[in-house]
């Protein structure tokens, strides 16, 4: 999902799990990009011990995956991609 098309409700899940998991802020843009993309296609670690590591973020994408889901009855509200 594109940044800068979200919704308010979609902006605040992810600000609000990516401190939930002490994410920095700056992730935001690869948050909301994920947010919709297949699992398989990103979701996977190199093992090189990056920080973040992947399944750090993907624990971010779940949370707003998750918070999304639960307010999606709102209108506007975009649902997000189940994962595979």
């Amino acid at each position: 999902m594109d940044p800068c098309e979200l919704t308010p409700a979609a902006a605040s899940a992810i600000a609000t799990a990516l401190a939930a998991e002490a994410v920095d802020q700056s992730y935001f843009a690869f948050v909301a990009r994920h947010l919709d993309a297949n699992d398989s296609t990103w979701r996977w670690c190199c093992g090189s011990n990056c920080d973040p590591c992947v399944e750090r973020l993907g624990r971010v994408v779940d949370r707003a995956r998750t918070a999304l889901a639960a307010s999606s009855a709102a209108p506007g509200v975009p649902s997000p991609a189940k994962p595979a």
